[in-house]
């Protein structure tokens, strides 16, 4: 039996009404048909192609159960690790798969099955989902689009995640979610914890990516998603670490945020061999951000560019700005998104040398039911796949980041498919030799 209900309709619904009915439906049709029942114009394609090598195509055909013993020992450790919260996002035009670092896992996905790379790079996804209907959906669908899933566990007690998102005239969306929820349970695994060994120990995880919004609780009403964040964060290889900015009123505190950014002191593992706290790989935010923690590092007032005598967004007042922030917050490199402004990349140099790129992004529109969300996601995934799987220039980078975040952008939902991106696009973002 399949539930149709249109675009319309579920549009001129209240954001509460349309999340009820989209798990209303999802539980009434059974493990195999969610994904189909809810129509919302978001159709599941049972003969989606599934990415990667055979033994990530046996692995996603392996029973699920609920106990966190999905994992297939055989598998070598995924090249990234996207670290946080597997959720569903209601949307006017329907429910979506989502959550920040599981958009990214998908989008990596995609980037690697179009790679030329002569060995295949993989991802994985570390989140905590229900034992519900929705989580099995998550969990079948992250297997489907090619993301390892062996890092997935399940909450004893606390519900798949469930967020409302409204979309306002522009686009932009804000958020509310069910609290709490199984992505705020994420525990530190044997499995998980023995990723974050050095590099010396081949094949190992290159890159560690994750979010401040899985850590929103901290350590209250029983959640465990921060303190695994901040383990990792401080036990992962030096320059393997990518803190994406997250800041969803009320759902974060500067201690918070600051703590997973610097790393902590009160861990022996947080330091390098020299006795310094390691550094992140990279540090994302978009411009609203970047003022926002500026003014928690105790830098220069950012209200306005007077302060700095010219644009704050733009050329060697923005460069200043993203050095004296990573000197501040401890990290490698910096990325300041701008919306359709585009993105700035900083990144220290070796000998003192720094460098500093500007893209001024792609503007790409599919239609009128156009939304912003997961644009950041997809940018970020494109950056990590560029910089450090892929071994581009910074520049380069930051040039596939922006094609892939512009198409996004233009697109309906956070993880539109790659191959229905028009040509000038997919051929900057796709990972190939230039």
């Amino acid at each position: 039996m399949k539930y149709i209900m249109t675009q319309g309709e579920t549009a001129n619904m209240p954001p509460s009404t349309r999340t009820l009915l989209a798990i209303a439906f999802a539980i009434s049709s059974g493990s195999n048909q969610l994904g189909t029942c809810v129509a919302f114009n978001t159709h599941y394609n049972d003969n989606s192609r599934v990415h990667n090598n055979r033994r990530l195509q046996l692995h996603a055909q392996l029973k699920l159960n609920f106990d966190n013993s999905n994992s297939d020992p055989s598998l070598p450790p995924p090249s990234v690790l996207c670290i946080g919260e597997a959720l569903f996002d209601s949307l006017p035009t329907g429910i979506y798969l989502g959550g920040a670092p599981t958009n990214v896992a998908v989008h990596l996905a995609s980037l690697f099955a179009s790679s030329s790379q002569s060995t295949d790079p993989t991802v994985a996804v570390a989140a905590c989902l229900g034992k519900d209907q929705l989580g099995k959906d998550a969990h079948r669908r992250l297997s489907t689009k090619g993301v390892r899933v062996d890092y997935i566990q399940f909450h004893h007690e606390w519900e798949t995640g469930m967020s409302t998102a409204i979309i306002d005239e522009d686009g932009d969306a804000t958020y509310e979610f069910n609290t709490p929820a199984a992505w705020d349970g994420l525990s530190l695994e044997e499995r998980l914890s023995g990723l974050m060994q050095h590099r010396k120990v081949q094949p190992s995880t290159q890159v560690f990516v994750m979010g401040t919004i899985a850590g929103r609780l901290k350590n209250d009403q029983g959640a465990t998603s921060f303190a695994t964040l901040k383990t990792i964060r401080n036990k992962a290889p030096e320059g393997s670490v990518v803190l994406d900015v997250n800041l969803r009123s009320p759902w974060y505190t500067p201690e918070s945020v600051l703590e997973l950014a610097k790393g902590t002191r009160d861990e022996t593992s947080n330091f390098s061999e020299e006795g310094r706290p390691k550094e992140l790989a990279l540090l994302k935010l978009n411009e609203e951000e970047l003022c926002i923690l500026e003014q928690w590092c105790g830098l220069k007032d950012t209200s306005s560019g007077d302060n700095y005598g010219g644009d704050a967004l733009r050329g060697s007042v923005l460069r200043e700005r993203m050095e004296l922030l990573s000197k501040a917050l401890n990290t490698k490199r910096v990325c300041v998104t701008r919306g359709k402004d585009g993105a700035a990349l900083f990144c220290k140099g070796i000998s003192g040398d720094a460098e500093f790129y500007e893209n001024l992004g792609y503007n790409f529109t599919v239609n009128n039911d156009s939304d912003t969300v997961g644009a950041g996601d997809a940018f970020l995934a494109a950056l990590v796949a560029s910089l450090f799987i892929q071994g581009d220039s910074s520049e380069i980078a930051l040039e596939r980041a922006c094609a892939l975040g512009g198409y996004v952008a233009g697109c309906r939902g956070a993880t539109p498919e790659h191959r229905d991106a028009p040509e000038n696009l997919k051929s900057v973002f796709s990972l190939k030799p230039r």
